[in-house]
């Protein structure tokens, strides 16, 4: 099912600790901006590991590119965001910066999650 058949547009996530053992998952709804998105991501990173004023700017925010699925593509602007919003499957990888890969299968936790959803 296309995503622009939906009332909502909503993607597959995967947020990914520094230690690159704690983790979650799920679906989540793609608010209209980025802004507003980042701060559902807070919101659901703040509730799931119980943290408190949780700094997005430790995080960076991916999707990862159907057509090159060994690469995450970053998303740091409103417009490209509203690119990634118009894709029929949208696989959303949140990294704290200190998790330097950027290819998928250097990333175990990552790897494994985006294999069992296809």
């Amino acid at each position: 099912m296309k995503n622009n058949d939906l009332p909502e547009v909503t993607a597959n996530f995967f947020i990914l600790y520094k230690d690159e053992e704690t983790w979650l998952n799920g679906w989540i709804s793609m608010e209209p901006s980025l802004e507003e998105f980042i701060s559902v991501l807070r919101e659901e990173i703040e509730y799931s590991w119980e943290l408190e004023d949780v700094d997005m700017t430790n995080y960076l925010l991916f999707h990862i590119d159907l057509e090159d699925k060994n690469n995450l593509k970053e998303i740091s602007d409103n417009e490209y965001y509203q690119w990634v919003r118009q894709l029929d499957e949208i696989f959303i990888v949140v990294l704290h910066k200190d998790i330097k890969y950027r290819i998928i299968e250097n990333i175990p936790p990552v790897f494994e999650w985006f294999m069992g959803t296809l």
